[in-house]
């Protein structure tokens, strides 16, 4: 227990302490420096305490509109959570169903070579490269695939979460498939296709079940790749997501009401993906 309230203590200092960046650093224009004001960080965690004690989020600068946060976070954090949510649960499915449940097929082969290309990009290459694809596919058929407005619902929501999930996909697939294949040679796995067990039968009772903990001890490191790919994404699309309080203000209210939103985001994702694991567990695997 008081393990745990430390870690809750040590990350709120962190997230405050982040968000204070921009009110700490003040540029010298005289002897063309950076200086650091760590003097205020008391002040400055002060302030934000005493605007949540009152029950209230604070304000952020929109435009040249003064609005309150709690007015506007909610359909911003459900943006985010929905595009997380979607993109990292089909990271994990597509790894999973590409890297076990149809690893004999070719079509595997074709997506593994796909994914090696890929994986040879940096992020940021393959999203401004998707983004390109999608003008010169609407300019070719006239068919819309992505908007840079705010307001443009749908648009705004799956082709991001199809960028969220790409860096994830990646990273799961390979750990997967050197699982799969590592676990394939095991004298159990040997044993099984001699007692002549069907293939689908030797997956989801033995292969499964001996990759899973992996997947699951990876799961903070794709989390956060998602992440990553979220910043990126809501700012070069104009995605109306929670990290426009993030790149929009140098207050520290918007900042870290955003950055505690995003940790919230990321252990509502990990949640999710391990209830799934416990439901395909609970339906589909002999314990």
């Amino acid at each position: 227990m008081l393990r745990t309230i430390q870690q809750i203590v040590i990350i709120f200092l962190l997230i405050l302490s982040l968000a204070a960046l921009p009110m700490m650093i003040e540029v010298n224009s005289v002897e063309k420096s950076l200086d650091w004001n760590f003097e205020k960080l008391p002040e400055i965690f002060g302030d934000f305490i005493s605007e949540i004690s009152k029950g209230s989020l604070g304000t952020y600068q929109l435009g040249t509109q003064r609005r309150a946060i709690e007015e506007d976070i909610g359909d911003n954090f459900f943006t985010s959570l929905k595009i997380m949510l979607l993109g990292v649960n089909a990271a994990v499915g597509i790894s999973l169903f590409f890297g076990i449940f149809i690893s004999r097929f070719h079509l595997t082969k074709v997506f593994n070579f796909v994914l090696n290309i890929l994986s040879a990009i940096p992020d940021f290459i393959i999203i401004i490269m998707s983004m390109i694809l999608a003008v010169k596919i609407y300019k070719m058929t006239g068919i819309r695939i992505m908007s840079l407005r705010p307001d443009a619902g749908a648009l705004n929501l799956w082709f991001p979460t199809i960028l969220v999930s790409i860096a994830p996909t990646l990273y799961l697939f390979k750990l997967v498939t050197v699982k799969y294949y590592q676990t394939s040679g095991e004298d159990y796995i040997k044993t099984a296709v001699a007692k002549g067990m069907s293939l689908n039968y030797i997956n989801f009772q033995h292969v499964y079940k001996n990759v899973e903990p992996f997947i699951k001890a990876e799961l903070v490191k794709v989390i956060s790749l998602a992440i990553g790919n979220l910043f990126i994404i809501e700012y070069i699309m104009n995605v109306s997501g929670i990290t426009k309080f993030i790149f929009q203000s140098n207050e520290i209210q918007p900042i870290a009401i955003g950055l505690f939103s995003m940790l919230l985001i990321s252990a509502i994702v990990y949640t999710s993906v391990r209830l799934v694991f416990y439901l395909f567990k609970r339906g589909f695997i002999y314990e």
